[in-house]
Protein backbone atom coordinates (compact mmCIF):
# COMPACT_ATOMS: atom_id res chain seq x y z
CA UNK A 1 0.00 0.00 0.00
CA UNK A 2 1.17 3.41 -0.84
CA UNK A 3 2.08 6.04 1.74
CA UNK A 4 -0.51 8.27 0.33
CA UNK A 5 -3.21 5.73 0.97
CA UNK A 6 -2.10 5.01 4.26
CA UNK A 7 -2.16 8.94 5.15
CA UNK A 8 -5.70 8.82 4.29
CA UNK A 9 -6.55 5.68 6.05
CA UNK A 10 -4.93 6.72 9.58
CA UNK A 11 -6.69 9.72 8.98
CA UNK A 12 -10.02 8.18 8.57
CA UNK A 13 -9.83 6.12 11.41
CA UNK A 14 -9.02 8.67 13.64
CA UNK A 15 -11.79 10.94 12.50
CA UNK A 16 -10.01 13.85 11.89
CA UNK A 17 -10.57 16.32 9.06
CA UNK A 18 -8.04 17.90 6.88
CA UNK A 19 -7.57 20.43 8.74
CA UNK A 20 -7.65 18.56 11.99
CA UNK A 21 -4.96 16.76 11.02
CA UNK A 22 -3.06 19.58 9.05
CA UNK A 23 -3.86 21.64 12.39
CA UNK A 24 -2.10 18.92 14.69
CA UNK A 25 1.64 18.54 12.31
CA UNK A 26 1.49 22.26 11.58
CA UNK A 27 0.60 22.53 8.20
CA UNK A 28 -2.63 23.12 5.91
CA UNK A 29 -5.57 21.53 5.05
CA UNK A 30 -4.58 21.71 0.95
CA UNK A 31 -1.16 19.89 2.23
CA UNK A 32 -2.46 16.92 3.91
CA UNK A 33 -5.06 16.55 0.53
CA UNK A 34 -1.78 16.73 -1.74
CA UNK A 35 -0.06 14.18 0.81
CA UNK A 36 -3.14 11.97 0.42
CA UNK A 37 -3.70 12.04 -3.06
CA UNK A 38 -0.05 11.47 -4.04
CA UNK A 39 0.85 15.06 -5.34
CA UNK A 40 3.29 15.57 -2.36
CA UNK A 41 5.01 14.01 0.43
CA UNK A 42 5.51 14.99 3.60
CA UNK A 43 8.52 15.78 5.35
CA UNK A 44 10.22 13.19 7.29
CA UNK A 45 9.59 15.46 10.53
CA UNK A 46 5.88 15.31 9.58
CA UNK A 47 6.59 11.25 9.12
CA UNK A 48 7.66 10.82 12.11
CA UNK A 49 4.71 12.88 14.18
CA UNK A 50 1.96 10.99 12.11
CA UNK A 51 3.33 7.95 13.16
CA UNK A 52 3.71 8.58 16.38
CA UNK A 53 0.48 10.08 16.73
CA UNK A 54 -1.31 6.99 15.05
CA UNK A 55 0.40 4.41 17.11
CA UNK A 56 2.07 3.14 14.09
CA UNK A 57 5.96 2.35 13.26
CA UNK A 58 7.43 4.87 10.68
CA UNK A 59 8.69 1.77 8.76
CA UNK A 60 5.49 0.90 8.41
CA UNK A 61 4.34 4.18 7.03
CA UNK A 62 7.31 4.39 4.55
CA UNK A 63 6.82 0.71 3.50
CA UNK A 64 5.62 0.42 -0.23
CA UNK A 65 5.46 -3.48 0.59
CA UNK A 66 2.13 -4.94 1.13
CA UNK A 67 1.75 -5.85 5.19
CA UNK A 68 2.14 -9.40 6.18
CA UNK A 69 -0.77 -10.62 8.26
CA UNK A 70 1.25 -9.99 11.55
CA UNK A 71 2.18 -6.63 10.84
CA UNK A 72 -1.18 -5.83 9.70
CA UNK A 73 -3.08 -7.51 13.02
CA UNK A 74 0.09 -5.54 15.51
CA UNK A 75 -1.31 -1.96 13.49
CA UNK A 76 -4.84 -2.81 14.46
CA UNK A 77 -4.46 -3.96 18.26
CA UNK A 78 -2.49 -0.55 18.72
CA UNK A 79 -5.02 1.20 16.98
CA UNK A 80 -8.12 -0.61 18.97
CA UNK A 81 -5.63 0.38 22.43
CA UNK A 82 -5.30 4.03 20.92
CA UNK A 83 -9.09 4.61 20.86
CA UNK A 84 -9.78 2.49 23.96
CA UNK A 85 -7.33 4.44 25.94
CA UNK A 86 -9.21 7.90 24.74
CA UNK A 87 -12.64 6.64 26.16
CA UNK A 88 -13.64 7.68 29.00
CA UNK A 89 -13.69 5.13 32.18
CA UNK A 90 -17.45 4.61 31.81
CA UNK A 91 -17.30 3.71 28.26
CA UNK A 92 -14.51 1.23 28.83
CA UNK A 93 -16.03 -1.12 30.54
CA UNK A 94 -19.47 -1.53 28.02
CA UNK A 95 -16.36 -1.22 25.32
CA UNK A 96 -14.89 -4.62 27.30
CA UNK A 97 -18.36 -5.76 27.95
CA UNK A 98 -18.94 -5.17 23.64
CA UNK A 99 -15.57 -6.75 22.97
CA UNK A 100 -15.86 -9.90 25.24
CA UNK A 101 -19.74 -10.58 23.21
CA UNK A 102 -17.56 -10.24 19.91
CA UNK A 103 -15.47 -13.36 21.25
CA UNK A 104 -18.02 -15.38 22.55
CA UNK A 105 -20.14 -15.01 19.56
CA UNK A 106 -16.95 -15.60 17.41
CA UNK A 107 -15.79 -18.81 19.30
CA UNK A 108 -19.68 -20.10 18.86
CA UNK A 109 -19.68 -19.62 15.25
CA UNK A 110 -16.60 -21.81 14.82
CA UNK A 111 -18.54 -24.57 16.96
CA UNK A 112 -21.06 -24.44 14.70
CA UNK A 113 -19.26 -24.75 11.53
CA UNK A 114 -17.00 -27.16 13.31
CA UNK A 115 -14.04 -25.20 12.53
Amino acid sequence: MSIDKKLRILRHRSRRTLAQQGQMVGVTANSIYRWEHGLNVPRLRVLKLIAKQNNVSLEWLLSDDVTSDAQSEHVTERLLLSIFRKLPEKSKYKALGYVDRLYIESLEGADATGR
